[in-house]
């Protein structure tokens, strides 16, 4: 017998989402670009969490699985993807500006320094070959939404969420898999709050925004991602990792051993670069800064006060190379 129980109240949402700076996401084969829905669901699950106001982790995973579904009960949220207008391929990507490398006579693209570990780099032309298919910007698909009417807040808010601050793919938290949809930027998320032992919004929260609007998504990017890496870089000395490690793994240069005591205690990001696409049809950059409580370390060393004094450098960092006052 057919129930139509289970259907009621049931919502239905789709929204069409364009694809802003290059998406690196794969299936089976990692290296050939594909949308797929587990990968938009989990992200939509990492910003539900980073939303989420209480400090009961239990209660949070039990409330997570009941709409996002686990090993145990199905999820309450149905996502599909809809019609698809999207290019993909393993062209080079455009450069951006060009900084200098520590210690080098050279300088290196900006967006490959974002993009490192997605391509190789040929020594007998020196120049690099990206090893992942990406899905292109300016392409454009839909996400079909079914979910019943009582947790409507709670899914829309995370699907805002991931495309006003976060990405789909690879280096996200680098500002590629941006997207754009006009329907569902959000930028009010509440500033307040205690930090949690997981990346969440809370009072410590920080949103760079004050950037300028360009015509191409490589300049946004090439703005922040400059302003990121120097700021980053400004915390300590070349060959020195101690406080640079706290913000991302330094990458190992050759004959150089980043110290155990580091590399073993190696923690998520706070950083998110981003691009957004303006109604003006511009881009523009923005960083934002979601800090956690920075748990102790291998060694048993407390890094909490350490962790807290590093990002508050970085954060001043940031906006000196903004120009910002204090």
């Amino acid at each position: 017998m057919f129930s139509i129980a289970r259907y009621k109240d049931l919502e239905k949402r789709e929204f069409e989402i364009e694809v802003v700076t290059p998406l690196f996401l794969g299936g089976a084969d990692s290296k050939k670009a594909d949308l797929r829905v587990p990968s938009i669901k989990g992200a939509m699950r990492f910003w539900w969490r980073s939303l989420y106001s209480e400090n009961d982790l239990n209660k949070m995973a039990a409330r997570e699985s009941e709409i996002f579904g686990s090993t145990e009960k199905k999820s309450l949220v149905s996502i599909k993807i809809g019609d698809s207008l999207i290019k993909s391929g393993f062209s080079n990507l455009p450069q951006g500006k060009m900084v200098p490398v520590e210690g080098k006579s050279f300088s290196t693209s900006i967006i490959n320094y974002l993009a490192y570990g997605l391509f190789e780099y040929k020594r007998e032309t020196k120049s690099t070959v990206y090893s992942k298919e990406y899905i292109q910007p300016a392409g454009k698909f839909k996400i079909i939404l079914n979910y019943p009417k009582n947790i409507e807040n709670e899914t829309i808010k995370a699907l805002k969420a991931l495309v006003s601050f976060g990405g789909l793919g690879a280096r996200s938290r680098n500002g590629f898999g941006s997207l754009y949809c006009p329907e569902l930027i959000d930028y009010s998320f509440k500033k307040d709050g205690n930090l949690k032992t997981y990346t969440a919004f809370s009072g410590d929260t920080i949103l760079f925004d004050n950037f300028q609007p360009y015509n191409k998504w490589e300049d946004a990017l090439s703005e922040i991602g400059v302003i990121y890496r120097e700021a980053r870089l400004g915390l300590e000395q070349r060959h020195t990792w101690d406080k640079r490690a706290f913000i991302a793994m330094p990458i190992e240069a050759k004959n150089e051993r980043i110290p155990l005591a580091i590399s073993n205690g190696r923690h998520a990001k706070p950083y998110f670069l981003h691009v957004n696409k303006t109604p003006e049809g511009k881009y523009q950059g923005h960083i934002l800064f979601l800090p956690y409580l920075y748990k102790t370390g291998a060694e048993g060393a407390n890094r909490v006060k350490d962790y807290s004094e590093v990002c508050g450098r970085m954060n001043d960092e940031i906006n000196k190379r903004m120009g910002v006052k204090k």
